[in-house]
């Protein structure tokens, strides 16, 4: 497992149980890229779920947790690991009769489901199957999903590139279709998206950072927008640092306009 900042995983917890503020999502932003870092989805939804049964350490009226909490941790589990959780040993409960010793077997069980996202927190892996099965039910359930085409690339090098944005202002969800975008060394550079929404900040907002992998015709990537973007206007990607940058001086090599 990586063994990361604590002031990471201070800011991540946070960020799933609480909410950041502005100037905590950038000081997370600055911490993820100082460590080679990127940030995926997937590790608010793993901290959220640990963050439910470390709770369990202050709940002073069971020796053991409820049936009805154990039961929203598995289907937890059963939502935000998927065939992962098949990994995760659920550990017997330790009997006592001090209140302070609390139900281990199922905290030590959310720990592990956590530490098995935060082996992957360096790279969202754009072939997941689920990626696209979640973009065509965005577009399929939703009037208020949007598709934005990529517009032709000025760039030679990725002027094969096609497909298409697909976001939701009221879920605050979307995907990126992506086919003919060249292959990253991810130790060299990888990609950026940033999404740029003019009523809410003059500045563009990091949309997440991914990578293509070798002989990957057509990829689709989640939208990781760091903040609310209630009317966004462009989705330009641009080819950054390992891990990312704050502020990108660009150039803007694909990019989608709903002008």
């Amino acid at each position: 497992m990586k063994d990361l900042h604590p002031d990471i995983v201070e800011l991540l917890l946070l960020r799933a149980t609480e909410g950041l503020s502005d100037e905590q999502h950038e000081h997370l932003r600055a911490l993820l890229s100082e460590h080679g870092l990127n940030d995926i989805p997937d590790y608010d939804l793993s901290a959220a779920a640990a963050a439910n049964a470390f709770a369990l350490q202050r709940v002073q009226d069971y020796e053991e947790a409820p049936s009805s909490l154990k039961a929203k941790l598995l289907d937890d589990a059963d939502t935000f690991f998927g065939d992962a959780r098949s990994n995760v040993v659920e550990l017997p409960a330790r009997q006592s009769a001090t209140r302070a010793n609390w139900n281990w077997g199922w905290a030590a069980a959310a720990a592990l489901a956590l530490a098995l996202v935060m082996t992957n927190l360096d790279t969202v892996n754009p072939s997941r199957p689920d990626f696209a099965e979640a973009r065509e039910q965005l577009i399929a359930t939703s009037n208020a999903t949007r598709i934005i085409p990529w517009a032709s690339p000025q760039d030679p090098a990725f002027a094969q590139v096609t497909g298409d944005v697909v976001w939701n202002d009221e879920l605050q969800e979307g995907y990126m279709l992506l086919t003919g975008m060249p292959a990253n060394d991810p130790s060299v550079a990888q990609y950026q998206l940033w999404v740029v929404d003019p009523d809410r900040d003059s500045n563009p907002v990091d949309g997440g950072v991914f990578d293509i992998p070798s002989g990957q015709q057509s990829v689709v990537i989640p939208i990781n927008a760091k903040l609310a973007v209630d009317d966004p206007t462009v989705f330009a990607i641009t080819r950054e640092q390992p891990g990312g940058v704050v502020v990108s001086k660009g150039p803007l090599l694909v990019i989608a306009s709903a002008g």
